[in-house]
């Protein structure tokens, strides 16, 4: 994770539930959407057959193994951990690995968040979003 960066910048407004749901399939960076998978082990969200299976946004670096705190719930302010362009006000899915993207959003991608400015070099590879 970038220095400086804390994944959960919430004002309090929305209730956001941090929890420890599993051991990381893998090194994982705090900021990526993450699911469960066969064997309920935290993984990367992936983008293929959709993107309906994220259960939230990992808290913290995980190291493969260890425990995964992952935030869940609805009106929170984050950084996700992004890739390519992003503008204020865009609509996010993600990417096989996991990052927040906007490129490529087919009609059928689940609509995770919504891009509270642009990704710029000030969070260099976050970007602020709104989950939803």
């Amino acid at each position: 994770m970038a220095a400086g960066i804390n994944i959960l910048v919430n004002d309090g407004g929305a209730p956001a539930r941090i929890m420890k749901v599993g051991n990381a399939g893998a090194d994982i960076d705090a900021g990526c959407f993450v699911k469960f998978d066969g064997t309920n082990v935290v993984v990367t969200s992936d983008e293929l057959p959709d993107q309906s299976n994220a259960i939230g946004v990992l808290f913290v670096d995980a190291t493969s193994g260890d425990p995964a705190s992952v935030i869940t719930g609805s009106g929170l302010i984050v950084f996700l951990k992004a890739e390519g362009t992003i503008g204020a006000g865009n609509n996010l899915s993600h990417s096989d690995s996991g990052e927040a993207k906007n490129a490529g959003i087919a009609a059928t991608d689940q609509r995770l968040a919504v891009a509270l400015e642009a990704k710029d070099a000030t969070h260099t590879g976050f970007v602020k979003a709104l989950l939803l």
